[in-house]
């Protein structure tokens, strides 16, 4: 079980370092931009839930992200793994962050009443 700190460190240094290899490493089709917004990481150490906004002007961006996220998972683990250096690496998953977009959601309705 890792202290809080620690965890911390490794969420903060993986995001950007997941930022970095879907940047470098994947294309997806028609310009969808692909943010990482968080990445939490289990007590153990063993897991990580990556989080990703989508931006794009095709209604099915997120599901054709998450499906090229899922068919390149062996290649951003192994770049992550390298980069990382820590033993237990944690194995990632993603999802869509479901919070960014309602917080996006909450803005806009705000800046159309002022």
């Amino acid at each position: 079980m890792a202290d809080a700190r620690r965890i911390e460190k490794i969420q903060v240094l993986g995001r950007e370092i997941l930022a970095e290899i879907i940047a470098r490493e994947l294309q997806f089709p028609d310009g969808a931009l692909v943010t990482v917004t968080r990445l939490e990481v289990s007590p153990d150490l063993y897991y990580a839930r990556a989080f990703v906004s989508v931006l794009s002007r095709e209604p099915a961006a997120e599901k054709i992200v998450l499906d090229e996220l899922a068919r390149s998972i062996g290649v951003i683990q192994r770049e992550f793994n390298r980069r990382l250096r820590m033993r237990p690496v944690p194995k990632i998953t993603f999802e869509i962050d479901r919070e960014e977009k309602r917080r996006e959601r909450i803005e806009k309705l705000l800046s159309d009443t002022e």
